[in-house]
């Protein structure tokens, strides 16, 4: 191949990844929020399809009936679901923000408690005697006190934002609705004219990549998801042996923090149980670090089990991507790295890279080709 032919190649396979990659970041977001209803429906339809091909094909129901009864089932249970969640997370953070002022209040004074017997412990040891933490027990007795006077102003604005787009809300389910029918009942169609117009090479190559990615991100969404549920019981059952008020509110959000990266039950419970042992309420103290090691035993035991290899990432990997997640979007990037370096293993072993990987190939090559030295024309030299 001659050189002016291979890096009009290379330079058209690099235009080309950057043109895709832009378009990635900055135009399918984008293009997917305009057409949420769509994208919803596609998903819901994906669910939706093995019930009415198994209507279709074991009772005989015609797939256009069997479509409309499963989205009726779908919606109905959704709505029950919905309505059911909704009453109890009502009920149960109505009392939680009453209880509120009184929980900051008794923290306030297990912080000052805790603090005074840190300051009187310091005092002990020359090297942090003029060591002053009261001023510390202030700022977070402040902090406390502001965020509780301040969670009723959020609270009512989002409520009158949500009002507001209520009539947007409601345009976009029935679009999602529509568009789910259409995706169950008209799927033959629709990929046979995807077929038409997508070259099959593309097209058995964007199957294999689906696979994969629908194999290990959903796979870890679904065993991250039954985690989750195991540490949420654990922790509830373990707040409410102890005496904690709203144990399965607290719990939730305990088991939500142990579901994502870098945080456990760890990030609440250690800190938690100090206080308690700083304010002299040692049983308690014990009791929380019980269960923050049955917790982290439990969640050692079933991980491997529920996630396996397969459908994770080894540790470096993970940690790499974290990393750039958290530079690039703090803590919120560091919990969409972990789908989104999934993602982008899966697009690696499915072949998308390969292209890339060949033009700096090439050009490495050609530049370590470029700075060699022929020894000997150095030596008649």
């Amino acid at each position: 191949m001659k050189q002016s032919v291979k890096y009009l190649k290379i330079l058209c396979n690099l235009a080309a990844f950057i043109l895709i990659l832009f378009c990635l970041i900055f135009i399918l977001p984008k293009i997917i929020v305009f057409f949420m209803p769509f994208v919803i429906g596609f998903l819901l339809s994906l669910i939706a399809n093995p019930l009415v091909r198994f209507l279709e094909k074991k009772l005989k129901i015609k797939r256009k009936y069997g479509t409309f009864l499963t989205i009726v089932l779908v919606i109905a249970l959704i709505v029950f679901a919905c309505y059911g969640t909704g009453v109890l997370l009502a009920v149960g953070i109505r009392g939680f923000m009453e209880y509120l002022p009184t929980m900051s209040e008794n923290a306030g004074i297990e912080l000052a408690a805790a603090f005074e017997k840190l300051q009187s412990l310091l005092h002990k040891i020359p090297a942090f005697a003029n060591l002053n933490v009261k001023e510390l027990s202030i700022v977070l007795q402040d902090t406390l006190g502001s965020l509780v006077s301040d969670y009723k102003e959020p609270t009512f604005s989002a409520i009158s934002g949500f009002a507001t787009s209520i009539p947007d809300i409601l345009v976009s389910v029935i679009m999602g609705l529509l568009a789910t029918y259409f995706f169950i009942a008209d799927r033959d169609r629709v990929i046979a004219a995807c077929r038409r117009h997508i070259p099959a090479s593309v097209h058995e190559k964007s199957r294999l990549i689906y696979d994969h990615m629908l194999r290990a991100v959903g796979g870890y969404f679904k065993a991250q998801f039954k985690i989750m549920i195991v540490i949420y019981i654990v922790i509830m059952i373990g707040l409410m042996i102890l005496g904690v008020n709203y144990a399965w509110l607290i719990g939730f959000g305990i088991a939500f923090l142990d579901m994502l990266p870098v945080f456990g039950t760890g990030t609440v419970l250690i800190p938690w149980a100090v206080v308690k042992i700083f304010s002299g309420n040692i049983a308690t103290a014990v009791g929380m670090m019980i269960l923050y090691a049955v917790s982290l035993v439990v969640h050692q035991l079933i991980q491997p089990k529920l996630v396996g290899e397969s459908v994770g990432l080894d540790p470096f990997t993970t940690l790499f991507f974290m990393f750039i997640g958290y530079k690039i979007k703090g803590v919120i990037g560091m919990i969409l790295a972990i789908p989104i370096g999934m993602i982008v293993t899966t697009f690696y072993h499915g072949g998308a890279f390969d292209h890339l990987i060949w033009c700096i190939t090439e050009i490495v090559n050609d530049i370590r080709e470029f700075c060699k030295i022929d020894h000997q024309k150095k030596e008649k030299l």
